[in-house]
């Protein structure tokens, strides 16, 4: 980590400095973690920090950040109004100080899958640090940049959003001044309030990064293309605003995709130079995500013949993103992780590559308020022509059920969709299964279960 002054902490959360100035060498929000280290007291929803203050001291915090006066604290303390804003200014400072080559990226899914493409790239001519995992939020996108120092040629910083203005607050410590959207989707509308918000709301990034005169690109193949060409027209204009996708106007171009049940192929063509590109991995849509990596670094001076290598020898995929875990006597893939509309749709395009009987165990997805009965209705006509069965498990996933035309069934209980599949999958030949739905329906369970049948 990048040092940093207490005293300039304080400075820039308009905070009391109480006590000596120290120097920073170390952050840490985790009392049992915080040797020698600035012991930053979050409040969550389910714990306050500023309850293990005094054990903070104890395991050797040299500092203390604190929405509360604390009386008789035994080293120097910053009394703040927000510990989490403070927190994310101890990011900020640590950043001000880097000197590489610093993007972001956010979108309603696929980030974590362009942040893992972008750094398989970087890493190829630099040190580079990533957002581990999806550690993308107000604590996440701080953590990160806590772990920058001058040794890191590259970052590529991840920023989740399921509000409005929560994009904008995470931009004020990563100070980007090369911002991608990979996509504006059917996620968090019940956060956001509405689907246009969700545009809103993810181009906070676009905002950030022009103010600081840097670069914003965004798929050419949205809906709201026009809405960026016309919200940020000056910098559109001045060819700050660029785009990627299939889009005959995009300026990083894809074509001839090609995807199976085995790999993905492609072209990607920038400046009347083209290369072909070919991957291990699953899903057309990943042709689109390695468009948006590309995008980044062709803007960090790398050629499409780096961003080939990159992909090709770097790019190993994600562990519960279109992941095959098991291939015989079935074969099983795990895209648990998470579920957004878009996603659930790449991955029913997926599933229909493959030959043999199709099945798709879906859980419900969540967050998507006034959108999430049509959406799930949507997901079962999807369906239609694609698999040749749909396992549904929650309330809202019995609406994609009701609109299908393919086989399907809807189970209450988990102990009975896994009992049902149990017997499905020893009497019929050829199986594949794709697992998917939101994080916290539980499938993980499902797919360990079907991983040891």
């Amino acid at each position: 980590m990048l040092k940093f002054n207490l005293s300039h902490l304080a400075a820039l959360a308009d905070a009391q400095l109480i006590g000596s100035d120290l120097t920073i060498e170390k952050v840490s929000s985790n009392s049992k973690d915080c040797a020698l280290a600035l012991f930053v007291a979050l409040k969550g929803e389910r714990f306050d920090g500023h309850d293990f203050i005094d054990q903070a001291i104890e395991a050797g915090a040299i500092a203390i950040v604190s929405q509360k006066k604390l009386d008789n604290c035994k080293v120097p303390y910053i009394l703040c109004k927000d510990s989490l804003r403070a927190y994310g200014l101890c990011g900020l400072l640590v950043r001000q100080s880097y000197t590489g080559n610093l993007c972001s990226i956010t979108g309603s899914c696929g980030k974590t899958t362009v942040k893992e493409m972008t750094a398989a790239i970087l890493s190829t001519q630099g040190k580079t640090l990533y957002t581990q995992a999806n550690f993308n939020n107000d604590v996440g996108v701080p953590l990160t940049l806590l772990r920058l120092d001058n040794s890191y040629k590259y970052a590529v910083i991840e920023q989740g959003a399921s509000h409005m203005h929560d994009i904008a607050r995470t931009c004020e410590f990563t100070q980007s001044k090369l911002a991608l959207i990979n996509n504006v989707g059917i996620a968090h509308v019940e956060g956001f309030g509405s689907k246009f918000n969700v545009y809103k709301g993810k181009s906070e990034i676009l905002d950030a990064v022009f103010k600081n005169d840097g670069i914003g690109i965004v798929p050419a193949d949205s809906e709201y293309f026009n809405n960026w060409q016309q919200d940020y027209a000056k910098e559109f204009k001045a060819g700050k605003l660029l785009s990627f996708g299939y889009a005959q106007n995009a300026d990083i171009k894809l074509s001839n995709v090609t995807a199976n049940a085995q790999t993905l192929s492609f072209d990607l063509s920038y400046l009347e130079k083209s290369v072909h590109i070919q991957l291990d991995t699953l899903g057309k849509h990943n042709a689109l995500n390695a468009a948006a990596a590309a995008a980044l670094a062709l803007q960090q001076g790398f050629s499409l013949e780096q961003i080939k290598e990159g992909l090709e020898h770097n790019y190993k995929g994600i562990g519960q993103r279109l992941n095959i875990v098991r291939t015989k006597p079935f074969i099983l893939i795990d895209d648990a992780y998470n579920a957004s509309f878009n996603a659930v749709e790449a991955a029913i395009e997926t599933l229909s590559s493959f030959n043999g009987f199709k099945v798709l165990i879906f859980a419900d997805m969540l967050e998507l308020g006034s959108e999430a009965v049509e959406s799930h209705k949507a997901i079962g006509k999807l369906c239609d022509n694609n698999i040749d069965l749909l396992l549904c498990y929650g309330p809202l996933s019995i609406y994609a059920q009701q609109s299908t035309q393919v086989a399907s069934k809807h189970f209450n209980l988990k102990a009975d969709l896994l009992k049902y599949v149990h017997d499905l999958v020893l009497t019929h030949q050829n199986v594949v299964i794709l697992v998917k739905g939101s994080h916290s329906m539980g499938l993980t369970e499902v797919v360990t279960y079907l991983q040891n049948i």
